[in-house]
This record gives structure tokens, C-alpha cells and sequence, in this order.
């Protein structure tokens, strides 16, 4: 079926009501079985609907590639051009006051320059740096712990312990680079033996190839792609410490295909994960979940759920009853699908064999008629449990947006 988005932002309520007698018809949620669902203890679906295969193996057209990489980078251009928060760090200007740095570690930006006070809803917490992550560093904090750095995402405090400063030259292989490649995985593990450290690595973080084998490593020879590990050496600057990549599930070279299965595998590999806050607990939450996942093929969405379900091109603000809600995920929208407001971002999965559309969420808590209950976990979950009002939660969806 055919749909044309902009013509459907129009329609709004008239949607609605022309699909809710629809969805009751084909297996969607009418109010008898939301009443039933909303006793549930939990939102969390555990059975064989939690598995990938469950989704991949029913869609044979999973595999097609729905968006090239080059029409990915025209996309993210114009995701730039909407977006503040978005930056093309090396097409940035800069002012002559500016440094060049490399995050060597995980790091927290913060929103002031604090250190994280250790709970797990610490509100100054703006994000998590993955290593490799080039910054623009500017002035540093009175304590001189501090630097503000603005990075490709998001701007703030980084603490000078998680990154090393550079000339341009170098910091353009890791702004710009040529070769890369990208961490599939949910997260991941790099023991630098050069530097007697382990970095944590998470979703989408791309790591420069080098072409040929760096001058003065004295590793394999014949060209094979060696990852340029960065550290901070003890007088705050860069070191690459080159290291011999393994391509596997977890380390891709380049991004995956921006395919519905891929959505699907990658939404996946955080299932069960902890809710972090932020990036606290070297996880992730709603927006950082599917932030990841579109990373990993390559396409950059802003940080915060509230912008995400504005920016994409292809959304429609929603109107009427939950049966319409639901029916435009059922007849309208692809694998992948944001569903998002003010302070939450879920990604549309597929529906189940009984036609119940599906989500995957990094989910904090959840209500029930005792109250409010922190799960605290990435969880896969159907549209009607019920949120604080007591409705269900597609109800206080604002908006469903797609890529294309």
C-alpha cells in the first residue's frame, strides 16, 4: 500500500475514525481487551515473541534495503539543516580559541560541570561519550577539571580525564574518516594492551581504519585494517595505539544496510539491557535505545526523545481514538517507526501473528493500579498498558515518524 505522509499530517482525526472499526475487526485492541491487558504486572512480553527471529523469519521482504547510504547522507544533511543539536563537526566553524579532542574512554557530558552524584536519575546528566568521538573543546570549568566540548550530537562538560587534545589534521581522521568501522553490538569491550586499559564501546560508535599498517607498529604485515585505538598520554594529548580489527556480529566495517531487519536485530541486542539514565550505568535510555540502533546503519537522529519524533521527515501527529492509533501503525508505517512525546521514544517492531503491533523501549517504569513500579530495563511490549492516567499508552503518543 501506498502512502502519502504529508497528505496524512492533514487528515489527522478524519484517520482516525475511518480506521478504529478496522483494527477491532483485524485483531487489534478494542476496550475489553485493554481492560485485560492493563492487569498485567508487567508490560514485558518474555515469550517467543521476544526473540528476533520471531519477527525476521515473518517478513520476507525484511532484507530489502530500504534506504541507500548515500541517501543516507543526504538525510542526515537535512536533519542537520532542522536540527540544532545535530552537527557536522568537520564542516563546523570554529572560532581561534577552539581545540581539537578525542574521547579515550566512556565518558559523562554533563549539563554543569559536576561529576555524576552516583544515583541513577542524576539530573545533570546530559549524555554519554563513546571512545573515538571527536569534540570541539572550549573553555574549560574553574576547577580545571572540566572542558565544554560540543560534539556531534549534543554539547556540555566533559571531564578532561576522557578525552585527549590533538592538532586538526589528526582529529580529521576521526571527524571524517575514510574507513571505519562501526559496533554492532549492544556494547562492547576493546582491551588496548598498549595502554593497559579496557574501553567500553557502545552501538553505532565508529572507530577509524587505517589504510596501511601505521608507521612504527609492528604488527601484521599486508596491509591488513588496524583500528586506531585512541588513549590520553600523561600530558593530556593523543596517542593511537593501531590494533588489528576482527570483523564479526559485533564489529561491522562500515554501517549495516538500513534494512527492517536490521531495525528488528539491532532493537534486539538490548533486550534485557538496564535502563540508564542518560547513558548512566553504561547503558542506555529511551532515546540513547533508538538513537543506537539508527546509528548502526548510519543515520543520525538528535539525542533527545522530545526532538526525535519532530525531526524525522515522514510523521504524523496523532489524533482520535487508540483503535486509529494502532491502525496506522498496522496499515501505514515500517519496522523502525518512532512512536514519541514529551519525555518518551519507543521503535515500532511489527505486528505479532495476531496482528498486535509491537514495540522495543528502554523502559523506567510502569503503572499499574497499585502505582508506579520501576522496571528499569529494555523490554519488549505491546501499545495498551496502561500509563499514569490509567489509559493506555498509546494514547499519550504524540507522534509516529519514520525515515521514509
Amino acid at each position: 500500500m501506498t502512502v502519502h505522509f504529508h497528505k496524512m499530517e492533514k487528515m489527522g482525526a478524519a484517520i482516525g475514525m475511518a480506521f478504529a472499526i478496522a483494527v477491532c475487526a483485524a485483531g487489534g485492541f478494542c476496550d475489553t481487551q485493554m481492560a485485560a491487558h492493563a492487569e498485567a504486572a508487567s508490560p514485558a512480553v518474555t515469550d517467543e515473541r521476544a526473540e528476533a527471529s520471531y519477527w525476521t523469519e515473518r517478513n520476507p521482504d525484511g532484507e530489502r534495503i530500504l534506504i541507500s547510504q548515500a541517501e543516507i547522507a543526504a538525510f542526515n544533511a537535512e536533519m542537520r539543516e532542522r536540527t540544532e543539536t545535530l552537527k557536522d563537526l568537520a564542516a563546523e566553524p570554529v572560532t581561534a580559541d577552539v581545540r581539537y579532542g578525542v574521547a579515550t574512554r566512556r565518558g559523562n557530558l554533563r549539563l554543569t560541570p559536576v561529576p555524576p552524584d552516583g544515583s541513577h536519575y542524576d539530573e545533570q546528566q546530559a549524555t554519554a561519550v563513546d571512545p573515538c568521538e571527536p569534540l570541539l573543546v572550549y573553555e574549560d570549568s574553574d576547577d580545571g577539571r572540566f572542558s565544554h566540548v560540543v560534539m556531534r550530537n549534543y554539547e556540555g562538560w566533559l571531564s578532561k580525564r576522557a578525552f585527549a587534545l590533538t592538532d586538526r589534521a589528526t582529529w580529521m581522521q576521526f571527524a571524517a574518516p575514510e574507513d571505519f568501522a562501526v559496533v554492532t553490538a549492544d556494547s562492547w569491550k576493546l582491551y588496548d594492551e598498549s595502554a593497559g586499559k579496557t574501553a567500553l564501546y557502545q552501538m553505532g560508535a565508529k572507530i577509524p581504519l587505517a589504510r596501511a599498517p601505521l608507521r612504527g607498529y609492528r604488527g601484521k604485515a599486508g596491509g591488513e585494517p588496524l583500528l586506531m585505538v585512541p588513549s590520553r598520554a600523561p600530558d593530556g594529548t593523543l596517542a593511537i595505539h593501531p590494533q588489528p580489527a576482527v570483523f564479526d556480529d559485533d564489529l561491522h566495517r562500515g554501517f549495516l544496510p538500513c534494512t527492517a531487519n536490521n531495525f528488528v536485530r539491532q532493537g534486539f541486542r538490548f533486550l534485557g539491557d538496564v535502563y540508564g539514565w542518560g547513558g548512566l550505568d553504561d547503558s542506555v535510555d529511551c532515546s540513547a535505545f533508538t538513537s543506537d540502533v539508527y546509528r548502526s546503519m548510519g543515520i543520525e537522529i538528535p539525542r533527545d526523545a522530545d526532538v526525535q519524533g519532530q525531526a524525522l521527515p515522514y510523521r504524523v501527529e496523532l489524533h482520535g481514538k487508540t483503535d486509529a492509533r494502532l491502525a496506522l501503525l498496522t496499515i501505514a508505517f515500517p519496522v523502525g517507526t518512532l512512536l514519541s512525546n514529551d519525555t518518551h521514544v519507543m521503535m515500532y517492531i511489527g505486528q505479532d501473528a495476531d496482528g498486535t503491533p509491537m514495540v522495543l523501549q528502554a523502559m523506567s517504569s510502569y503503572f499499574d493500579e497499585t502505582g508506579k513500579h520501576y522496571l528499569r530495563q529494555v523490554v519488549l511490549t505491546m501499545l495498551v498498558y496502561p500509563n499514569a492516567e490509567g489509559r493506555p499508552y498509546i494514547k499519550g503518543v504524540k507522534y509516529l515518524s519514520a525515515i521514509k
